[in-house]
């Protein structure tokens, strides 16, 4: 997880990495290799560029005053997140635990001998309890490794390799690949095969015995977006794809069949999705040009039964979604809204 603005820049930069069309692209000259640095002003110049749409009084929403919530360092703060791991910004650079809130940096969390780097993250949904991936693309394998924090944020040892879940695979490209269960019973990984096939796939790990279940994806499909049911027995994902429009599927963890999800908003573009904390819900973030609206989908009932509107925006703006507890939390250009019942709040996001 990073900070706001990594947030906005990598939402940015994957809403239009889906304008280009692999057929067209060319090879280009190898670059001079250089250091990377972060990249805060860059994130800073498409914040700026994003539209503000001012609220009207009568809306249903609180932008002002002791409502509208206090600017944090990273969306988790927002949805009760202690901790996040920013970083890596170069391969082979360690990762940073940083205080949600307020972005200080608690503990540094080198990469492990002989390899490139982190890659991916993801929360086993207790904060403290994490899963780091490693790569190596020429090999074609994704390696795991557990991280777990104690009550101050400082990892209590080294992450430890999860060495019954390493898989032959690479990284699908998509964002958010990686989603671990609770308590680490299950991981799901989103990646492509090896070979000139690059068939998308999701692989189900459970680390204690060492059982994998893949499941392949329609030709040409990808995912991402993962999130696991309380339970970890199902798994909700979008899958996009050429000529494909992003789609909300399910996974049942047991058998590896897909469902998908119709929320009934045809020209919507779905923007994130989880489960509520019971599991009986999926939540997900719709956007339609400026219209930004919040949706509960009943897995029973298979059908929509709770519709929130959010504050308009800039049709273009990048955004993130998150669910934890009672708190739906989504990030939309330079707002944070934070839904919590049947209320609406809203506030700047912090400016690097």
């Amino acid at each position: 997880m990073t900070r706001f603005s990594d947030e906005l820049l990598r939402t940015a930069l994957d809403e239009g990495a889906a304008t280009v069309r692999p057929e067209e692209l060319r090879p280009l000259p190898a670059p001079a290799r250089r250091r990377t640095r972060p990249i805060v002003g860059l994130a800073a110049a498409v914040v700026a560029v994003v539209a503000v749409v001012a609220v009207v009084a009568v809306a249903p929403w609180s932008r002002d005053g002791r409502d509208a919530p206090s600017p944090r360092f990273a969306l988790a703060a927002y949805a009760g997140a202690d901790f996040v791991l920013n970083g890596p910004w170069a391969p082979g650079e360690p990762v940073t635990v940083r205080k949600a809130d307020t972005g200080q940096a608690v503990a540094t969390v080198p990469v492990p001998p002989g390899s490139s780097g982190f890659v991916d993250d993801a929360d086993s949904g207790d904060n403290r309890t994490f899963v780091l991936t490693t790569a190596a693309p020429q090999a074609c394998a994704v390696h795991f490794y557990r991280l777990t924090l104690g009550p101050d944020g400082r990892p209590k040892g080294p992450p430890a390799e999860l060495r019954g879940a390493a898989l032959r695979q690479r990284g699908g490209g998509e964002r958010e690949p990686l989603a671990v269960s609770p308590g680490v019973r299950r991981i799901a990984y989103a990646g492509t095969e090896c070979g000139t096939s690059a068939q998308g796939t999701i692989t189900v790990v459970e680390p204690s015995t060492g059982d994998h279940r893949v499941t392949r994806l329609p030709a040409g499909a990808l995912a991402g977006l993962l999130r696991w049911a309380p339970d970890g027995r199902e798994l909700v994902f979008r899958m996009v794809g050429d000529y494909r429009d992003p789609s909300l599927h399910t996974l049942d963890a047991a058998t590896g069949e897909i469902s998908a999800i119709r929320l009934g908003a045809p020209g919507a573009t779905l923007a994130g999705a989880a489960f509520d904390k019971g599991g009986t819900h999926i939540v997900a973030l719709l956007r339609e040009g400026g219209r930004n609206r919040v949706v509960w989908y009943s897995t029973a009932a298979k059908t929509v039964t709770r519709r929130v509107e959010l504050p308009p925006s800039a049709p273009e703006a990048p955004s993130d979604f998150t669910v934890s507890g009672d708190r739906v939390v989504a990030m939309i250009g330079d707002q944070v809204h934070v839904v919590s019942g049947a209320k609406v709040t809203s506030g700047d996001v912090p400016r690097p």
